[in-house]
């Protein structure tokens, strides 16, 4: 196949990049702005590094007024009235695409693609990729059903500007059309002065010798850590310790100071790798009507904790966990409560979408009441506003001596595309990392910050954020619940091969809702997918084998081994992936098989035995049923089996 070929018309300013007949040709990047494109110079700047090229534009003001840049939209030649189709993929080579987000709609029913399949063939219609409710992956890859070729595109930076991709179908590849846009988040433009200019975003591009999205991005996360993403990972603490969280299969908001006090010496005991104990939601004060405060905890009078429940305050219970050698970590829900004096005194704290309407969300999470109660979002952009946060996180980490913070629901204010920010010019790239850089300010080198959200599928652009949360909350446990969870595994494994923020699971623990059998499969998904692996519940009442594969699952998790599932469906989804591998170079590998079926199985094994022949003579993690065939495994319903080691050469 010929080699590559990557050109950029200086007379155009159009980037051409192909390799044999896939790739794309005269993508141009416009200003779309109300005053036209006229009165703008376009420059596109390229950088042909790291196995791939990365390219941004440079839109300069060349008018006597101010110019508003909505966005920068990289299209076709439509100075053309039949402008050529920039994708070139040809229809024999079945081109599919693949997203992030195109799972998205297991959860939310909102997202632009529905959550059957993985692969979704090049649609009809247009298709929008990355501008959905939450955190998703900035990039898009899309493959051959059948050959060892593809076409991956991503942000190559997040500084300023939003970053999302359109497919536009039709009848064939000539047709078949792609587009990318770069849109300030939270504001309806960017003002540029005349004779200024505006410096755009990267766009990553780089044309892969296989079909698999698993093992396509290694060019763009070298090209990430030459630009610093990766820098905050050696200070990651979540790499060497592990959190207990009050959460999940225990009293979730009706937790109190006896239930966690109890929970130290079990840790120090028998749980070596765990150092950050976390207070979750249900230790704020109570408003009347039974809802509780979130982030506005600590406006006004009234105290922040609920000291029916927390007798000695946050300062007691930090100094407790301190005393018996652990660290305090605590939970931050990033909204205010609808029933709180900061709602009703300032109003205009709270965010707005683009039709003026106040950005709301109902929850039942209330003390005493299971109605729904209303929650907002605070803005960013105002300065009040960032002086409350600012002292709420001064007061959480200077004052009451807490080391690590999950902070929940945070990225609402931050990827709602609809969210309009009432002060400055600052877009919603900005004003996260001027949130992380403020909490970041107070807390100690070594604490650790999560991001956790309704089920985001991971950015690389989380500033020196530790980790973030891909699945939903694993809760009281249920096999139901454990399926929907290795699914959003695939997901955010699939494009996220390399992890400067950490993928984080959430928490293993014990549950009477799994069998035993269910719920060492469980341990082996957790274990297997790597990350920031919890723990959490009641640990007075595990006995010794759970206490032991727990920690065994603890010593598992690795942020730097890359986790694949090699029997992906390209059809419909009906099952998660059976068979799994987590290894790298000079480190510990991991191999599963599990049955997600009801009835015994025999999984066949032959995809595993090719990526990794070795793997027959790594050792068991821990008891399983399993019995093991020259090609296949056999399991019980449900069943699983782990097998770990250094794997030998692969």
């Amino acid at each position: 196949m010929p080699t590559r070929t990557v050109t950029v018309d200086r007379r155009t300013q159009a980037l051409t990049y192909l390799k044999g007949p896939i790739g794309w040709v005269g993508l141009t990047p416009r200003p779309v702005s109300p005053e036209g494109s006229e009165r703008c110079r376009v420059r596109l700047q390229a950088r042909r590094q790291s196995g791939g090229l990365a390219a941004r534009a440079i839109i300069t003001n060349q008018g006597p007024r101010p110019l508003r840049l909505q966005a920068i939209r990289w299209v076709s030649d439509f100075a053309k009235l039949w402008a050529p189709a920039v994708l070139r993929f040809p229809r024999t080579l079945e081109p599919q695409y693949f997203a992030t987000e195109n799972f998205r709609g297991d959860y939310f029913g909102t997202a632009t693609t529905r959550g059957e399949h993985f692969f979704k063939p090049l649609p009809h219609e247009m298709v929008t990729i990355g501008f959905t409710e939450d955190v998703y992956f900035p990039g898009l890859f899309i493959s051959a059903a059948s050959e060892p070729l593809g076409l991956f595109c991503a942000a190559g930076s997040g500084d300023v500007l939003t970053t999302g991709f359109r497919l536009y179908g039709g009848d064939g590849e000539n047709t078949w059309n792609f587009e990318i846009e770069q849109a300030p988040q939270g504001l309806p433009w960017l003002q540029i002065a005349p004779g200024e200019s505006f410096t755009g975003d990267w766009v990553f591009f780089s044309i892969a010798d296989t079909n698999d999205p698993q093992q396509a991005t290694g060019p763009y996360y070298r090209w990430l850590h030459g630009q610093g993403v990766f820098k905050r990972l050696a200070q990651n603490p979540l790499t060497r310790q592990h959190i207990w969280g009050s959460w999940n299969f225990g009293p979730m908001q009706d937790v109190d100071e006896a239930y966690i006090l109890r929970q130290l010496p079990i840790l120090c005991e028998r749980f070596p790798t765990v150092r950050f104990v976390q207070v979750d939601h249900g230790y704020e004060r109570v408003y009347p009507g039974g809802q509780r405060a979130q982030i506005d905890l600590l406006y006004g009078r009234g105290g922040s904790y609920d000291r029916a429940k927390f007798r000695g305050g946050p300062g007691e219970l930090v100094k407790q966990i301190k005393c018996a050698g652990l660290r305090p970590a605590t939970w931050l829900g990033l909204w205010a409560a609808g029933a709180s004096p900061m709602v009703k005194q300032n109003p205009d704290w709270i965010l707005h979408d683009d039709m003026g309407r106040p950005l709301t969300y109902s929850t039942k999470f209330t003390a005493n009441t299971a109605r729904p109660v209303e929650l907002c979002l605070l803005d960013p952009s105002v300065p009040g506003v960032r002086a409350y946060l600012d002292r709420v996180f001064k007061t959480v980490f200077r004052e009451w001596g807490f080391e690590g913070l999950k902070l929940d629901f945070y990225s609402f204010a931050f990827h709602i595309r609809r969210a309009r920010f009432r002060r400055g010019s600052q877009t919603a790239s900005q004003h996260l990392r001027w949130l992380i850089d403020t909490c970041r300010k107070y807390m100690v080198k070594d604490g650790f910050l999560g991001l956790c959200s309704a089920v985001g599928t991971g950015s690389p652009f989380m500033g020196s954020a530790d980790y973030f949360r891909y699945a939903e909350d694993i809760s009281h446990g249920g096999w139901a619940l454990l399926k929907r969870v290795a699914l959003w595994t695939v997901n955010t494994n699939m494009l996220m091969q390399q992890r400067p923020v950490v993928p984080n699971v959430d928490s293993i623990g014990f549950s009477p809702l799994f069998t035993p059998e269910q719920w060492r499969t469980f341990m082996t998904l957790c274990a297997i997918s790597g990350g920031a692996i919890e723990i959490a519940g009641d640990l007075v009442a595990l006995d010794d084998e759970k206490v032991a594969i727990m920690n065994r699952c603890l010593q598992f998790s690795d942020p730097l081994r890359p986790t694949r599932a090699l029997d992906v469906s390209r059809g419909r989804i009906t099952s998660p992936p059976s068979l799994w591998l987590s290894q790298a170079p000079g480190r510990n590998s991991l191999a599963a098989v599990i049955n997600w079926s009801d009835e015994p199985a025999r999984v066949d094994t032959h995809m595993l035995d090719d990526a990794m022949p070795t793997w027959r003579k790594l050792h068991p993690a821990w008891s399983s049923k399993a019995r093991i065939g020259k090609s296949y495994v056999h399991l019980p319903a449900h069943g699983s089996l782990l097998v770990a080691g250094s794997g030998g050469k692969h």
